[in-house]
């Protein structure tokens, strides 16, 4: 076991296309997955701050611009559901107490201590910048993103996989630096509409 994560610590990126924009390969891609507004995933996600960490199984649904995310861990007795849209977000607790708010990271701070970029998530698990400055991203040969800087996040795009059609990221991580915070997503299911 320990030899396992000895080697997914080690697992080294693709190599980076020399060109920056990613070429006609990653206009294809982008254009394909900006299509993609309905989606599910069932994956595991772990976060360190500093010397805490958390271990939680997610599933994700996407519809437009709503969205539900079941976060199951240790959170007392089990689980969070953050429901909301680019407006509003509601948190619900395994306790049945439920709590407002208009920014899903400062709600799940305050309610949880964890701290994960909702927000720029969403476009991240799809494998495209969210939509607002970008201060670098880089390319494979095929225009998969595989590095992007974005909201003081460094995010690595470590694999993808074939799902009707697209290529979707399967492993990202994910480093703010200035916080001391790390998260890493595997994706262990994507769903698409057919």
């Amino acid at each position: 076991m320990v030899a396992c994560l000895v080697l997914l610590g080690c697992e080294s990126l693709p190599e980076l296309a020399p060109n920056s924009d990613g070429g006609s390969a990653w206009q294809q891609q982008q254009a394909a997955l900006r299509q993609l507004h309905h989606w599910q995933l069932n994956g595991r996600v772990a976060i360190t701050h500093e010397e805490t960490a958390w271990n939680l199984s997610l599933q994700w649904r996407q519809q437009g611009d709503d969205y539900w995310i079941t976060l199951s861990g240790p959170f007392g007795a089990g689980k969070v559901v953050l429901n909301g849209n680019s407006h509003t977000v509601q948190l619900q607790k395994s306790d049945q107490q439920v709590f407002n708010a208009s920014s899903a990271e400062e709600l799940l701070f305050n309610q949880t201590g964890v701290t994960m970029p909702v927000s720029d998530l969403r476009y991240w698990v799809l494998g495209l910048p969210a939509p607002h400055q970008v201060q670098h991203r880089g390319f494979d040969f095929q225009g998969h993103l595989l590095q992007l800087q974005q909201s003081h996040w460094q995010v690595n795009f470590r694999r993808y996989a074939q799902v009707e059609g697209l290529s979707l990221p399967d492993k990202v991580f994910m480093v703010a630096a200035d916080k001391h915070l790390e998260v890493r997503l595997v994706v262990d299911e994507w769903q698409l509409p057919k």
